[in-house]
């Protein structure tokens, strides 16, 4: 991540839901990423941040919405069974694009897929296309992980313009 060109990346580790939401509410973002582990509780997500807490959707809400009208773009849960979050998010936020994943994944899938997606995504390559390409990627691991090009999936807001990387 920290390679990226033109990027500028900041990392919360295990952080608490005090620095979660000061992070959205002080800064304008263009990216949300999540790396760990969720779940999908019927219609709620759920986010677990460290080792001793985990956040729904509606725990954070506030401070999305002001990261939404500040200019997020897109929102990627690289996270297991992220569906539940989607939906949350869809319903009530207006992300314009998230990539989450529809089932539980291997660190090691989660991992290769933002290796591939970002590459693409801040090489040129057009949103949907960079994903397209990052699971056509996960194809050479199907051998040990079945199905693993199936796992990322889009959701987009359909009035939402995809966007490029700058």
């Amino acid at each position: 991540l920290e390679n990226l060109h033109n990027a500028e990346v900041t990392f919360l580790v295990e952080p608490s839901r005090r620095n979660i939401n000061d992070e959205l509410w002080d800064q304008a973002w263009d990216i949300i990423f999540f790396a760990g582990h969720s779940s999908s509780e019927g219609e709620t997500g759920r986010m677990y941040i460290n080792p001793d807490y985990s956040l729904t959707i509606s725990e954070l809400w506030y401070a999305l919405r002001k990261a939404v009208d500040r200019g997020v773009q897109l929102a990627i849960f690289n996270s297991c069974d992220g569906l539940g979050l989607a939906r949350e998010l869809e319903d009530d936020l207006y992300i314009p694009q998230m990539i989450v994943m529809r089932e539980l994944i291997p660190d090691q899938i989660a991992q290769e897929f933002l290796k591939y997606f970002l590459t693409a995504f801040s090489d040129g390559q057009p949103f949907h296309l960079a994903v397209q390409i990052a699971r056509q990627r996960l194809h050479r691991l199907e051998d040990k992980f079945p199905c693993a090009t199936w796992l990322p999936v889009i959701y987009q807001n359909p009035t939402a313009v995809p966007p490029n990387w700058k």
